[in-house]
């Protein structure tokens, strides 16, 4: 068995039929798919059981189905889980609320096969609502290089997972799964902002592939754990975290830090001014306090971000 497809779900029912479907109608041959559902209060364990016992049509795929007793509490753990399940050389985490292309694995495989250096691969994704429909927004056209490209992990994370995490959603990524029994326990500390993390000590363990193509389709709907964590302002704490972890890894120089500490101080000092709650402000500005290294910039370091960002952005788009 050579691919894995992990699709680990908690109440997205409405969403599932249509993202098991794209997984089964994948144009490459060899994967077994593992549904994994995390005590759903919905009907996405019934959705599950009915294709690992044959009521809907697996197209010949080998399809197994595991529930859990007790709700996790965080998708990642359902994420290692899966990994302990899977028999193939290479893991799809197929998040259950997204869709793909039918040409997704095998473009995606045709990467690794040829690249035997590299991690991961990884496509371009368009944004779709609850009703599956094309949104008008996309963040690849405007971080993203044009060409197809094969990077070092470390020059990769240097340019493309310091300021914010560029690879920004599970579903458009197959990776060798040796390289999983590297990376620490440490993402699984983490409720929102953990698959950052993940990425970043994966990718820096060897090359990554990019696919410039949009093959997966990311959902966007009330119902997504990031919206929580933006209302809340936990993400901004994840976020400190992750990218002081990520600064020290990479060792990264005076410029680098500062240009990071302008962006993430002017993101928060946004997300300040727009909020009227007390608790939310309360809790931002103590944020800002045990964070000086990431929300402390000054003037200097915000004028020195925004330069940064208009040059590697022009770079890109040659």
């Amino acid at each position: 068995m050579l691919v894995s497809v992990i699709i680990p779900g908690y109440n997205h029912a409405p969403y599932l039929r249509e993202r098991i479907e794209s997984v089964l109608n994948q144009e490459y041959p060899d994967f077994e798919v593992i549904l994994l559902d995390d005590c759903s209060t919905d009907n996405s364990a019934e959705i599950m059981q009915a294709y690992a016992s044959g009521k809907y049509s697996c197209k010949g795929r080998e399809v197994r189905f595991v529930a859990n007793e007790s709700n996790s509490g965080n998708t990642f753990k359902q994420w290692a889980k899966g990994m302990s399940l899977a028999k193939g050389e290479y893991i799809w985490i197929a998040e259950s609320d997204d869709v793909a292309e039918p040409s997704f694995l095998r473009e995606c495989m045709a990467r690794l096969l040829a690249n035997p250096d590299a991690v991961v691969a990884f496509t371009w994704s368009d944004m779709i609502g609850p009703d599956s429909k094309v949104l008008d927004r996309s963040w690849d056209e405007t971080w993203r290089y044009k060409a197809p490209g094969v990077y070092e992990g470390g020059e990769f994370c240097l340019h493309r997972m310091v300021y914010k995490d560029l690879m920004y959603n599970t579903s458009m990524m197959v990776f060798r799964k040796k390289f999983f029994n590297n990376i620490s326990n440490r993402y699984l500390k983490f409720r929102h902002c953990g698959d950052w993390l993940f990425w970043f000590e994966m990718c820096m363990q060897g090359k990554v592939c990019e696919v410039p193509i949009k093959l997966n389709k990311f959902r966007q709907h009330p119902q997504k754990v990031s919206n929580d964590s933006r209302i809340t302002g936990m993400d901004f704490e994840e976020m400190a975290e992750i990218q002081t972890i990520i600064s020290d890894t990479l060792n990264l120089c005076s410029y680098n830090r500062k240009c990071l500490r302008g962006r993430q101080t002017k993101r928060i000092e946004k997300a300040l001014r727009h909020s009227s709650d007390a608790t939310y402000t309360t809790y931002v500005k103590e944020l800002k306090e045990k964070f000086p290294h990431i929300y402390g910039g000054n003037t200097f370091d915000k004028i020195l971000y925004t330069i940064d960002k208009v040059l590697n952005l022009s770079q890109m788009n040659k």
